[in-house]
């Protein structure tokens, strides 16, 4: 397992597992491109300390129109320029969920109404 670059930084698995650790984090909801590397994670996380690895979740991407994947690197909107474009929290909420299937089509949820549409997907 690779935990240092030849530049001397840490590995960016290397970081997140001990961030998590650190933070007692127990659930990852992140892109499906990191999937691969879940279980270099995991078995890092056991040879550090870890007793259980978190649950982890890998959604669809978010692409581009032309196939390509959305990145800060390249310079692409954050979800914090949303708010100034007019939209609200509820409707960011409703497109992702019904962008990964969480919903039918993209219309407002509120925050409160998330858990329970991820419940079922965690519980069964």
């Amino acid at each position: 397992l690779l935990v240092r670059e030849r530049s001397g930084s840490w590995t960016y698995g290397f970081a997140v597992v001990v961030d998590d650790m650190r933070h007692g984090i127990d659930l990852v909801v992140r892109g499906r491109d990191l999937l691969p590397d879940t279980p270099r994670q995991i078995r890092l996380g056991r040879l550090l300390g870890r007793a259980a690895p978190p649950a982890f979740a890998h959604h669809p991407l978010v692409l581009r129109p032309d196939g390509s994947k959305l990145s800060k690197a390249g310079r692409d909107t954050s979800v914090r320029d949303l708010p100034n474009a007019g939209w609200t929290a509820e409707a960011l909420i409703g497109r992702a969920a019904a962008a990964v299937g969480l919903a039918d089509r993209p219309v407002p949820i509120a925050v409160d109404e998330v858990p329970a549409l991820i419940d079922p997907l965690v519980s069964g």
